[in-house]
């Protein structure tokens, strides 16, 4: 700096060069600025955060209330629920009072301090270029002067400079005093402010934990009860039709059942079962009558599968072992009284071997499995014969029912109605062990073979009425 040093900082501040210079109290005098930025800025921190605090309470309120509005009379402990939700906006409204109103209150309380310390800091710096003034004009007179210290003008400015200095010294000896003691509370106030919103924050989590926890259980009972509140579902409604088909030349009519029932989207459909390989419903009557069809043996298994369930099979195989031996025989007949037990398997057999594609007893059967023979008298030997193959007939089908393997087990989603001898007829909520399928099971895609734990009973079904286990 030029102008020697701006003409000694015009003249030390108007005191007329040579200012006093205290180094202690310029220090105090920072410190004091320092705290008094922090403590500012921790106001208006703590003042946006209260604001913010009441926004997220009022929008938290209007949540919980569209809760207890939305939350039905009929549902279970609906009470509860809302003496709850108006625990927590009381809870929440308490914090926010802590905020907004204890520590604001406290840290406006704080700051107000500041004022008053900068104030008297200039107070303290106008009153030292006064003594700096009086100070140096008294020696200025007093150098001037030829009388001495008995000159009029000494005396006059050693009196100003008696009191001026008094009043800097007193002002200045408050301050020195104050300011590192208020400096000095920023720690116990820190402390003190924080400690009040920590506790507070978590007195008030903690509570609120402690509400939500049981809300939670509360809607645990509500989710348990959702089979007795949903809406009653009707029964599904069954339509059938029978087309029937009539053969030119032979005479026999055959009737198909297509029965539709009403199941959710992407259901699989069973194709309606074949006809049999005897009777094709297309061909032309000419060749009906010239060419005489001769099922396949594969085939005939197969349809045999799909016509007759499996607790059927040992019968339909003792009613065609008896005829064979019958035919075998000739014109053999006895006269001697069929067993019990043989009468009840005749019987059985004619109450089971019905087939499902005829119409009545009168119509000519179309059954391929029915022998051509006319009805041979049965004798003991054939009786006996048949009794055999009926047991090595259920020996079998045990076996195979034994080496089926469980793969898991699915509840019934939905209620379906069988809609052919081999499904499974079964009401939402039912248990079926799923077992492990063939080849020769001949399932479609998305239908599964299992058993009813209910009633044991074993058949397909379609895989999306269930939900696996």
């Amino acid at each position: 700096m030029t102008n020697d040093t701006v003409v000694v900082q015009l003249l030390e501040g108007l005191g007329k060069a040579k200012a006093t210079q205290d180094d202690v109290f310029d220090q105090h005098a920072a410190n004091l600025g320092k705290q008094s930025k922090a403590c500012d800025r921790l106001q208006r921190d703590l003042k946006a955060y209260g604001i913010a605090l009441k926004a997220m309470i009022q929008a938290q309120k209007t949540l919980r209330e569209t809760i207890r509005d939305l939350y039905e009379a009929d549902w279970p402990d609906r009470e509860h629920v809302c003496a709850l939700t108006q625990s927590l906006d009381l809870q929440w409204d308490d914090f926010e009072k802590v905020v907004n109103e204890q520590l604001m209150g406290s840290v406006n309380t704080y700051m107000a301090q500041f004022v008053d310390l900068k104030a008297k800091v200039a107070k303290r710096g106008r009153k030292l270029v006064d003594f700096d003034s009086a100070r140096n004009n008294y020696n200025t007179v007093k150098a001037s002067s030829k009388k001495g210290d008995e000159d009029p003008k000494v005396v006059k400015a050693a009196a100003d400079l008696q009191q001026a200095e008094t009043m800097y010294k007193d002002l200045n000896k408050e301050l020195v005093d104050t300011l590192p003691a208020t400096y000095d509370s920023r720690i116990t106030f820190f402390v003190d402010t924080l400690q009040t919103l920590f506790n507070a924050e978590s007195a008030n989590h903690n509570e609120c934990a402690k509400y939500n926890k049981t809300l939670v259980t509360h809607l645990d009972s509500l989710g348990n009860a959702f089979d007795t509140l949903r809406v009653p579902r009707p029964e599904p409604s069954e339509v059938s039709s029978h087309p029937v088909s009539d053969l030119s030349n032979g005479g026999t009519n055959q009737s198909h059942r297509d029965s539709v029932v009403s199941a959710p989207v992407g259901t699989p459909r069973r194709p309606s079962p074949p006809l049999p390989p005897s009777v094709p419903s297309q061909a032309p009557a000419a060749a009906l009558a010239t060419e005489p069809v001769k099922p396949d043996t594969t085939e005939e298994e197969k349809m045999r599968n799909q016509m007759y369930p499996v607790r059927y099979f040992y019968i339909i195989q003792s009613l065609n072992a008896s005829q064979e031996s019958a035919a075998v025989k000739g014109g053999k007949e006895t006269t001697q009284t069929k067993p019990k037990a043989i009468e009840k398997d005749d019987e059985l057999a004619e109450r089971t071997s019905q087939n499902p594609f005829e119409e009545n007893a009168d119509t000519a059967s179309t059954n391929p499995f029915d022998e051509a023979e006319e009805e041979q008298p049965t004798t003991p030997t054939a009786k006996t014969r048949s009794t055999e193959v009926k047991q090595e007939a259920s020996q079998n089908t045990s076996e195979t029912t034994e080496t089926r393997k469980v793969m898991y087990k699915v509840r019934a989603t939905h209620h379906y109605t069988a809609e052919d001898v081999d499904e499974l007829t079964f009401d939402a909520g039912e248990v079926i062990a799923v077992l492990e399928s063939k080849e020769e099971d001949l399932l479609d895609e998305g239908w599964l073979l299992g058993i009813k734990q209910s009633d044991g009973v074993e058949g397909v079904f379609p895989a999306n009425f269930t939900k696996q286990i």
